[in-house]
């Protein structure tokens, strides 16, 4: 049965109709089907940034919490971009006091420890 088949195929003729039934019976869908495959391979790797960049905003959002949650018994306070643009010293009152005195005491801290041991 499939010689027969294979045999009748041989033939460019019959395989120019095969091509043409083909395309006549799935036409609209065949074309679908190239239009979105197009799409998937435009909108594949931007969607696959987009999903990490939003992955990546999340977490940073949390440790921006994490941070004013350690830093809300200070003044660390944001005055708005008006407020500054009118008084520029506005801008010492953002400095995170608790995070800045834990680095320096950790860089003096690190600095004797390295002091000790090339001694």
């Amino acid at each position: 049965m499939f010689n027969k088949i294979k045999q009748l195929f041989a033939n460019k003729l019959y395989r120019l109709i095969a091509l043409v039934l083909l395309i006549l019976i799935a036409g609209p869908e065949l074309m679908m089907g190239y239009e979105l495959m197009a799409l998937l391979e435009f909108l594949g790797p931007s969607t696959f940034v987009l999903i990490h960049l939003a992955g990546i905003k999340l977490y940073l959002v949390r440790l921006k919490n994490a941070f004013m949650n350690f830093e809300k018994h200070s003044l660390c306070n944001r005055p708005k971009a008006s407020h500054i643009i009118a008084m520029p010293a506005l801008i010492i009152h953002y400095l995170p006091e608790r995070s800045i005195v834990l680095g320096f005491i950790s860089s003096i801290s690190i600095c004797c420890v390295h002091m000790f041991v090339m001694a």
